[in-house]
């Protein structure tokens, strides 16, 4: 399914140009050695870069560690390979049946320009949503930050879907007290080994950013959240993904209670989760997960103590300055591939928009949208329109907080660099300023890499390794990034011309705030439409 309420629509797909792979092309490398607290790691040097791939910082999770808190990984003796990336969690379309998905998940991946220094950790969480992706794809490989913005970049695996956010603490006890947040508990114990082990790698342990997108923005943003990942990072980056509201306890149990029931089990057998084969478990969870929403984070009182919108959410990361910010077209990537938006009728569109907009309110929505933005055909409008309300709207929610904090700074921005996918013309998609921050063009089909673009990647990649640097967002031909408040509402909107601005989508803001976010407590069905998938 490309949309998912509970997940403020496309932020479950992660980059769009996921892809398996088995072995990375290196040509020419020498072996490079580093040692970490579990054992030294072989990986290669190629390019200036030393690149470790799937090297594992948790234990495997299956048969009785399932749905536990995971483990720090016991130490190996000899030298372990480290040129393979690690299986992904199962998931849909990868249900643990075949090597490259495997509850033995928890690894991670490295690049580095020396094996000496006090350089910055840039940790990068994947997209997907809570269910879906890993934490190695062609967008997000991290030669190009290593060997360009002197930095370490780390890219993880961690637990999804079912096997991270199965919430048994009611069914099973003290000893499942943590499964429903079980994912978020892999992040904090990868933030642990990078704190244990940056400077095995030239990095600095005391300038970690956590930075992701799409579902990794979520995740980044809920880690703000999170007492136990106090400390192990420094400076956040929450793209196209921004937390305000994760489940509370009883929808996350109902969720269990529904798996356990098409599992064919009760509330006591609870222990026979651990002798059911993978991808069953995969496929019961997708079954629930198709009728109740995603399983994700819970707030528990404990790993999740709050709602990061609420009173003191966002308390255990008071000192940590935020970035934030949406794309201008974030649903253009999935509606411009569907023929189907092309030639949206009045009536088509009207229908397309119930889930989002009150039904009395609609056609005053259209009507202020269409004066605002005459160029716009239906296709395109429905897709500014549901990215407004989806993305923008709670972007710009989660600066305020930031900034009532009274913290470290937020700092809100749009991307808005034009592309075609499809049908759509000159829009900015969901995923767009991922390969302009990795210097990834090439495997980002939306655009050619013209020297206006190389430019570009220059200035992203620059201000994101810049804000890892000192904490203050800052990179070639970037003005000065004011932070985010009510009063000015400084937003740094970056494109063919980079520029500040202040309040520069008030209107569309204010069209929206009175339907508040849409990340809300409770799923909701909706009608389908063409662009929802099985």
């Amino acid at each position: 399914m490309l949309f998912d309420r509970r997940s403020a629509m496309g932020a479950t797909l992660g980059c769009a140009a996921l892809m398996a792979f088995d072995r990375p092309a290196h040509g020419a490398a020498a072996t490079s050695v580093a040692r970490t607290t579990a054992g030294r790691v072989a990986g290669v040097l190629a390019d200036g870069v030393h690149r470790f791939l799937g090297v594992p910082y948790g234990e495997p999770t299956g048969g009785a560690a399932r749905f536990l808190p995971a483990r720090l990984r016991r130490p190996w003796s000899g030298i372990r390979p480290a040129i393979e990336i690690g299986p992904r969690c199962p998931q849909k379309g990868h249900d643990g049946s075949t090597p490259e998905a495997s509850e033995d998940c928890l690894s991670l991946n490295v690049w580095t320009g020396a094996l000496k220094g006090r350089k910055p950790v840039m940790v990068w969480l994947h997209g997907g949503g809570w269910e879906a992706g890993m934490g190695f794809d062609p967008l997000t490989d991290g030669a190009f930050l290593a060997r360009t913005q002197d930095v370490v970049v780390v890219t993880i695996n961690h637990r999804l879907n079912v096997f991270g956010y199965l919430n048994l603490a009611h069914a099973g006890g003290e000893k499942y007290a943590a499964s429903g947040n079980a994912g978020l508990l892999d992040i904090v114990l990868a933030l642990q080994w990078v704190r244990h082990n940056a400077e095995a790698f030239g990095g600095d342990p005391d300038r970690v950013m956590i930075f992701g997108q799409s579902g990794g923005g979520r995740k980044a943003s809920v880690m703000l959240a999170v007492p136990g990942a106090a400390g192990l990072f420094h400076r956040c980056a929450s793209e196209s993904g921004p937390a305000l509201r994760m489940d509370d306890a009883d929808l996350s149990f109902e969720r269990a209670d529904r798996l356990l029931h098409t599992l064919g089990l009760n509330a006591g057998e609870v222990s026979k989760l651990a002798d059911i084969p993978v991808a069953t478990v995969t496929a019961a969870g997708i079954t629930v997960r198709n009728a109740m929403g995603q399983f994700r984070p819970n707030v528990d009182g404990v790993i999740l103590p709050r709602q990061p919108v609420d009173p003191g959410g966002l308390a255990p990361s008071a000192h940590v300055p935020l970035i934030v910010g949406t794309a201008r077209d974030e649903t253009a990537l999935f509606l411009g591939a569907d023929p189907a938006y092309a030639t949206l009728g009045e009536a088509e569109l009207r229908r397309q928009l119930e889930p989002f907009l009150p039904s009395s309110h609609a056609e005053a929505v259209i009507q202020a949208y269409r004066a605002r933005y005459p160029a716009l055909d239906n296709g395109r409008l429905f897709a500014r329109l549901t990215t407004d309300r989806s993305y923008l709207l709670d972007a710009i929610l989660l600066a305020e907080h930031k900034a009532a904090q009274g913290g470290a700074p937020a700092y809100l921005y749009a991307f808005d660099y034009p592309m075609t996918v499809g049908a759509f013309h000159d829009v900015t998609p969901h995923v767009a300023e991922v390969p302009f921050i990795f210097g990834t063009l090439p495997a980002w089909r939306y655009v050619t890499p013209s020297a206006e673009a190389l430019r570009l990647v220059d200035t992203m990649s620059g201000t994101w390794a810049g804000f890892a640097h000192t904490g203050v967002p800052h990179g070639p031909q970037l003005p000065s990034w004011p932070r985010f408040d009510v009063a000015t509402r400084s937003t740094m909107v970056i494109g063919k011309t980079i520029r500040v601005l202040s309040d520069p989508y008030r209107a569309d803001r204010e069209t929206m705030l009175p339907f508040g976010s849409q990340q809300l407590d409770r799923f909701e069905p909706r009608p389908p439409g063409p662009w929802i998938r099985p």
